[in-house]
């Protein structure tokens, strides 16, 4: 009779053959992780060549296929899938932003991505620098030299009314730079700058606002602060004497011929900023002054003289008299 209960077969231990093939597969998959693992990795670094020094320009509106292809292209990354990929764990369907995307050295896949994302174009800056005594004319063109597609009529209505404000020095600017936020640029220098010497300008006892318009004479007439502050003395004393300054720069700058001969016509054309006909400063810088033409202004040397003419080569040659003044003109003009 069988037993009630028969044994079970007992369960054979797993040979060394039949674990093969699963170990065989857990070390295929291990293999597969690491190697794709390495190729993200390589994938990721910057490619050989990289466009270091190079701008990476994005259209409006660009596809994230069209970008990662130019970028793959223009040698700025290794991967266009990556690319994709990571654009967008990092910005979801916001993709990349329109812009000019400054590379100065080479970066990483992720790097790239991220800035694309985020808009970060951190563009090169632009060395800018603005003479002492320059015009906000001649700083328009010089902006306009300097930055591609810079808007200099904006630059120049915006910045006319700041004339004498607009510090003259060198700055860094990039090519985004908009006229009013050069202007804001050089009115917050002009007022750090200001600050430093204001003592002695308010020592001086005269308006700042004249200070600066003097200040401003001062940079067209002459080039050493010796002659500056001579020529100061002079024409504080002649303002304080009513007479007229007689100063040919103001008027250059009111008929906007600087740097041209002035005519007998010009000389009686009526204009506040004909010092010949207008007794008093005229009535607004004529241009930008640096800081040790605003020290000469309210540092004058006091001398006998009362006029100075220019020759051709620059050198101020002072006279007491008027005859002096005509002697001085028949030998050096």
């Amino acid at each position: 009779m069988p037993p009630e209960h028969p044994e079970q077969p007992r369960a054979q231990p797993v040979s060394f053959s039949d674990r093969g093939p699963r170990r065989f597969l857990l070390a295929a998959i291990a293999f597969l992780c690491i190697a794709a693992a390495s190729m993200s990795a390589y994938a990721a670094t910057p490619p050989a060549g990289f466009a270091a020094g190079q701008t990476f320009h994005v259209e409006g509106n660009s596809s994230l296929g069209a970008v990662a292809g130019a970028l793959y292209a223009g040698h700025f990354i290794r991967s266009e899938p990556l690319f994709k990929a990571l654009v967008v764990i990092f910005g979801g369907q916001r993709g990349v932003k329109a812009g000019d995307y400054y590379f100065s050295a080479p970066q990483s896949l992720p790097r790239v991505a991220w800035r694309m994302v985020r808009g970060s174009e951190e563009q090169v800056p632009i060395k800018v620098t603005i003479p002492e005594g320059s015009t906000a004319r001649q700083i328009s063109a010089i902006l306009g030299k300097a930055i591609p597609g810079f808007a200099t009529s904006t630059f120049l209505s915006l910045a006319t009314p700041s004339e004498g404000y607009l510090f003259p020095d060198t700055y860094f600017f990039n090519k985004t730079t908009s006229p009013a936020s050069a202007i804001s640029a050089m009115r917050l220098l002009f007022d750090q700058k200001i600050s430093t010497v204001q003592s002695q300008v308010a020592a001086f006892a005269r308006e700042e606002e004249d200070v600066i318009i003097m200040a401003s004479i001062l940079e067209k007439e002459a080039s050493s602060s010796v002659d500056r502050r001579i020529i100061s003395g002079i024409l504080w004393k002649r303002l304080d004497a009513g007479q007229p300054l007689e100063v040919d720069a103001t008027l250059a700058y009111g008929l906007n011929k600087a740097g041209t001969k002035l005519t007998t016509a010009d000389l009686a054309t009526p204009s506040p900023f004909n010092t010949y006909k207008s007794q008093g400063l005229p009535p607004a810088p004529i241009s930008n002054p640096g800081l040790p033409a605003i020290l000469d202004a309210v540092n004058p040397t006091v001398t006998p003289n009362w006029y100075y003419i220019s020759d051709k080569h620059g050198a101020i040659h002072y006279a007491k008299t008027y005859d002096e003044q005509l002697a001085n003109e028949n030998k050096y003009l």
